[in-house]
């Protein structure tokens, strides 16, 4: 991002430059003296080509029904991971869809990320956005984080004066998988559960889910898994403890517990791939009979590195699949060039076959 979008970014940020509004209960507990924070070193340099990323479908039977989802691979993560706001800024909501195209560079991939107030829509936790400290809350109030700083990636509970330096962060709710193993049971207890809305069983309940972490190798990882909203009847997709026995299946070695439920949604070049389970206004017509995408308060993003070139060429692949006119100088020759040749040749046949009439019976 350039330095007067960042500089604008603060502008627009300072009104929400403030602790967030979550109910005053305790809520990081650590059960031990375990580290509260782990880290790892970020896969892949930054200066590669391009960012090799892989999105995979995937199934589950979930007591006796078939569910689906989606599992991105990101080979190299170094300067391609961001945290994307919607246009307006937190403290507004956007589709993921629309805040991955308006984000500088566009986004390759987006998923939602963050919770937030349903009422207002206030962000809910630590943001950090381009290196720019949106909001903070007290750990004491706080939850997981998801976050990068100095090459690293960081999960785990963090307090506002660790906050300087990061690149991006955003909370979760549940540690999900830590240290390779599943962590769901000493997540919740650690999480505070009040910046949700789906009760104390929002840890077993079936629902759409959104999760983020690494592998072993330093690569980040994202599941998606379709479902529905994560109250209400005919509840279907994936509880917190299967959640994280997929991810560590796939190699998960860190991860946490993203926004769920309605707002699980996933972008790929702009394109929504995955299928929302919201179906209530504003996001969807008060029918019910539809299930729509809801405007989220954050996306994490996936792009390219930052840079004019890495934004042209980006541009370029997106007009491309869109089935736009592009050019390149070094593909071939000028298409003036050919355009005047071919009128050229056009006139040279004419004047010949001109001739031809002069000296031939016809």
């Amino acid at each position: 991002m350039r330095n007067r979008e960042v500089q604008m970014l603060r502008l627009q940020m300072l009104p929400f430059l403030i602790i967030a509004t979550i109910p005053s209960i305790a809520a990081y507990m650590p059960i031990d003296d375990a580290p509260k924070v782990t880290t790892k070193s970020i896969a892949g340099a930054s200066d590669a080509e391009s960012a090799q990323l892989q999105v995979r479908m995937v199934g589950f039977e979930v007591n006796k029904v078939h569910i689906t989802g989606h599992l991105a691979k990101l080979a190299n993560p170094a300067g391609r991971v961001s945290l994307a706001l919607p246009p307006g800024g937190c403290g507004s909501r956007e589709l993921v869809t629309v805040t991955s195209q308006k984000h500088q560079p566009r986004c390759k991939f987006a998923i939602n990320a963050g919770y937030f107030n349903v009422h207002n829509g206030a962000c809910i936790g630590n943001v950090i956005s381009h290196g720019v400290i949106v909001q903070t809350v007290p750990i004491s109030e706080g939850n997981v984080n998801f976050g990068i700083k100095n090459g690293k990636f960081h999960i785990g509970y963090i307090t506002p004066q660790e906050m300087p330096g990061f690149d991006m962060m955003v909370s979760g709710v549940v540690w999900l998988v830590r240290n390779g193993k599943n962590n769901v049971e000493r997540g919740w207890k650690e999480a505070n559960t009040t910046v949700q809305t789906s009760g104390n069983k929002y840890a077993t309940n079936l629902a759409s889910r959104t999760a983020v972490g690494w592998d072993a190798d330093g690569k980040l990882l994202v599941l998606q898994i379709d479902g529905s909203i994560a109250v209400g009847h005919n509840k279907r997709g994936m509880d917190m403890t299967t959640l994280a026995d997929v991810l560590i299946k796939h190699g998960a070695v860190e991860a946490i517990n993203l926004d769920g439920g309605g707002s699980s949604a996933m972008a790929v070049d702009g394109m929504l791939v995955n299928y929302p389970s919201d179906n209530q206004p504003p996001s969807c017509d008060p029918s019910g009979l539809y299930q729509c995408e809801r405007p989220v308060s954050t996306a994490l993003c996936i792009h390219e590195v930052e840079g004019e070139q890495a934004a042209v060429d980006y541009d370029a692949l997106i007009m491309k699949r869109q089935g736009g006119a592009t050019y390149e100088a070094t593909s071939g020759p000028s298409p003036f060039i050919l355009l005047l040749g071919g009128a050229l040749l056009f006139g040279l046949g004419t004047a010949a076959a001109l001739a031809v009439r002069q000296f031939v019976p016809f």
